[in-house]
């Protein structure tokens, strides 16, 4: 008995990750033809993308830009940058504690040392602000005048963006500073709290959509071209969602050598996958469930819920208001919560956002431990909010289904252990290697076809080509045996977000590095 649960066990896992790879390769093929597809659309709504800031001293140009240079008719796009005092109230604090910073650098490793300075000045001048501090006979001075040479967000962005408003005249090009306490989430409330005074009075809540993206994000050009097309579709109401997907594959001659960075480019890889087999597949599959016209709550049941995904996401203006906008501690993941409770119209875009994968493992489980404590966060507003309890059998299962999921998501590595460890003690030991080599093939087939999509969809991106090599040529072979590391790094957050809880310590929260 005890074997054949198990056994149930590990082929489960390995059936439900076959049919996520089915349905992503369903959903690229939808994608791609409509990516093929030339829009016309008869009419384009206003359009405003948040840039939310928070030490992007070195991204901020190129993000600003590749949002200005979109393709769409003038006067209709509106970029809106989001600083915030809180890069400045932590300078100040790390100011004041300059003498012990620097000390701490100087017995620290190298590594160790240029992590201690990620967040302190940007990521990418952390290694060589530690060595040069490490290197100096006057520590404290060195990292002063390190600290000194480099702007606040707030001050580049009041530098740049006067230039990049007169390069592309139809375009609404403003700066924000957020003031009060909070993370991003509170960044992006306070941006949309003001854009009636920012928007011209044409610009109706009920045909304006809001979209963010990440001081990483490399958009493709047609972007708002296939959004305007999406949401002007005769005959169809206009959608409350519009999802683009962020793909983890800008700029991939950036690798390092070694380990580390292997595991983390076939993690990018990897979240392809889940990208169209999960987000695409889903909000596809919600489109069907409602042209079939089924009873309500039947309907209900059927309708799969959406995660918002931020770096892309695109919500219409007065339905983001009625929503409550964004909250803490996610921004992206408790929109899609609410607007799958309330059976919203959703939209998918057949072109993507390029963003950089992870620096580190460090952020990747960083990034996964938000996630955790966001989806923990959304299954408890989910079942006490009055306004969605308000949508009733909707609601309900939108909360059984997701906290299905997050249950399995914290306790899945350890019933997978168990299972395995059952047909170890059990003596099953044929079984359990007939489960393994049928795993190790579904790997090899699912990074193969991950490295092939790859290829596909960056040779198709159109945009400011950050790439110094073409996306052809043989994969790394070593990229294969980093896939089976996937599952680990996936299921490392909510093991992560745990350890932080029952040692006392507050839950992730904040921007999180790639």
């Amino acid at each position: 008995m005890l074997t054949t649960a198990a056994l149930c066990v590990l082929w489960g896992v390995l059936l439900w990750g076959v049919l996520l790879s089915l349905r992503a390769a369903a959903a690229a093929r939808v994608l791609d033809r409509r990516r093929r597809r030339a829009p016309a659309p008869a009419t384009a709504p206003h359009v405003v993308l948040l840039v939310p800031a928070l030490r992007e001293q070195e991204l901020l140009g190129e993000v600003v830009r590749a949002a200005a240079g979109l393709s769409y008719p003038p006067g209709l796009l509106h970029v809106v940058v989001v600083t915030t005092e809180r890069e400045e109230r932590e300078r100040r604090a790390v100011v004041e504690r300059l003498p012990a910073l620097a000390a701490e650098l100087v017995t620290a490793g190298p590594r160790e040392a240029a992590a201690r300075l990620t967040g302190v000045v940007p990521s990418g001048r952390a290694a060589e602000t530690a060595r040069l501090t490490r290197a100096s006979a006057d520590p404290t001075g060195t990292l002063r005048a390190a600290l000194d040479a480099v702007p606040t967000t707030r001050e580049v962005a009041a530098k740049l963006l006067p230039g990049i408003a007169a390069e592309h005249p139809g375009v609404g090009v403003h700066h924000l500073h957020y003031r009060d306490e909070g993370a991003k989430s509170s960044q992006l409330v306070h941006a949309v709290e003001r854009l009636p005074g920012l928007l011209p009075p044409e610009a109706t809540p009920a045909f304006t959509y809001v979209g963010l993206y990440d001081a990483d994000s490399q958009p493709d050009l047609d972007t708002l071209t296939h959004l305007a097309a999406a949401v002007s579709r005769e005959g169809a109401p206009a959608p409350d969602l519009v999802q683009q997907l962020p793909l983890q594959l800008r700029r991939p001659h950036a690798a390092r050598r070694g380990p580390g960075d292997l595991v983390l480019r076939a993690h990018a890889l990897a979240d392809l996958r889940r990208r169209a087999g999960v987000e695409a597949y889903r909000i596809m599959a919600r489109r069907r469930v409602r042209a079939a016209r089924l009873p309500a709550g039947v309907r209900a049941v059927a309708e799969p819920v959406v995660y918002g995904v931020g770096a892309g996401l695109f919500v219409r203006h007065d339905t983001l208001v009625s929503i409550g906008m964004y909250e803490e501690p996610v921004d992206d993941l408790l929109v899609g919560y609410k607007l799958s409770s309330a059976g919203a119209v959703m939209e998918v875009l057949p072109v993507f956002n390029l963003v950089d994968r992870y620096s580190g493992a460090a952020a990747l489980g960083k990034a996964y431990a938000l996630v955790a404590h966001g989806s923990l966060a959304g299954c408890r507003r989910l079942l006490t909010d009055p306004v969605l309890r308000a949508f009733g059998p909707r609601n309900t299962v939108v909360l059984v289904k997701e906290g299905l999921d997050t249950l399995w998501w914290f306790a899945g590595p350890a019933v997978v252990t168990a299972a395995a460890g059952v047909l170890l003690a059990l003596g099953a030991h044929g079984p359990l290697l007939v489960w393994a080599a049928a795993a190790g093939a579904y790997t090899v087939q699912h990074a193969r076809w991950c490295v092939r999509r790859a290829r596909r969809w960056l040779a198709a991106h159109r945009g400011a080509d950050a790439r110094a090599e073409p996306p052809g040529g043989p994969p790394d072979p070593l990229l294969y045996p980093a896939f089976l590391l996937q599952p680990l790094l996936h299921w490392a957050g909510p093991v992560r977000h745990l350890a932080r809880v029952l040692r006392g310590r507050p839950a992730v929260s904040g921007k999180t590095e790639r």
